[in-house]
């Protein structure tokens, strides 16, 4: 049950940063840079550094896709990107103990990671500004600023739930 909660949680930053966060953007408020919000890739590199990469693989295909269906203009760039961020932030964590310091350092990487990722396929393959300096400063910075903050506030419930799920692994079966 816990998973379907973990999975519900995904869902639910999925749809709030496409709908409400959408109101408090910068760019409403007639500001120049633009803070994109990626709260369920938040939640997905803290499942994929709590529960393990190939976890953190699955769900970033899925809401990869998903971002792509729905929001995207080329299919597959967001589901690919999402699953790599998940995967090498769950490779990440074989290295370290799992500290808070250690997952938040590591969420600010994987986050600056995806974005100039993200960056660098869209100009690879579409229309993309060309002045890299603008793209850092404007966008990928207030961007991995925003989702910090929203690492911190997430971590506890999502390392709660996944504790709760790493409890049910390890208790053996009665057969």
């Amino acid at each position: 049950m816990t998973r379907v909660w973990l999975t519900a949680a995904v869902l639910f930053l999925f749809t709030l940063e496409g709908t409400v966060v959408q109101v408090i953007s910068p760019t409403t408020w007639g500001l120049s840079w633009l803070a994109v919000p990626r709260f369920a890739l938040v939640a997905i590199v803290l499942i994929a550094m709590l529960l393990g990469r190939r976890e953190g693989l699955y769900y970033g295909l899925v809401f990869g896709f998903l971002q792509d269906v729905l929001f995207g203009d080329v299919i597959g760039i967001y589901m690919v990107t999402m699953a790599m961020a998940a995967y090498f932030s769950g490779l990440i964590v074989l290295l370290f103990q799992r500290g808070f310091g250690m997952i938040f350092v590591t969420s600010l990487l994987v986050l600056f990671g995806h974005e100039w990722l993200l960056y660098s396929l869209f100009r690879l393959f579409t229309a993309a500004p060309e002045d890299v300096r603008w793209i850092v400063i404007q966008q990928i910075l207030p961007t991995v600023g925003l989702n910090a903050v929203v690492a911190i506030v997430a971590y506890v419930p999502f390392r709660n739930m996944c504790r709760k799920i790493e409890a049910k692994r390890e208790v053996p079966s009665m057969e």
